[in-house]
């Protein structure tokens, strides 16, 4: 049995069948909603995954990378990690600019 498809103007119909290789097995389809159950557009589904990069940090990221970026420079001799020490929550008063 094969799937009919029509055209979106209504003039014309065909039978639908696809077969085809992917990389562990063939797959096969009589149905476009088949199909599309089990399959993606693969340049939308990495136009997506991208965008998700591409958005502002959030204000909890801000606050974490601008802590790394601090503890890098911790000072190792006791007068230089006491002036570190007293400006603790720098980065806590920088995150939320």
């Amino acid at each position: 049995m094969k799937g009919n498809i029509i055209s979106r103007s209504g003039d014309d119909e065909a039978q639908f069948f696809v077969r085809f290789k992917g990389i562990e097995r063939y797959h096969e389809y009589h149905s476009i909603r088949e199909l599309t159950s089990e399959w993606r557009d693969q340049d939308e589904w990495m136009e997506n995954e991208v965008k998700i990069l591409e958005r502002p940090k959030s204000e909890a990221r801000r606050v974490i990378d601008l802590f790394l970026k601090r503890i890098k420079h911790i000072p190792t001799d006791k007068a230089g990690f006491d002036a570190w020490k007293a400006n603790d929550d720098i980065y806590q008063k920088e995150g939320k600019k």
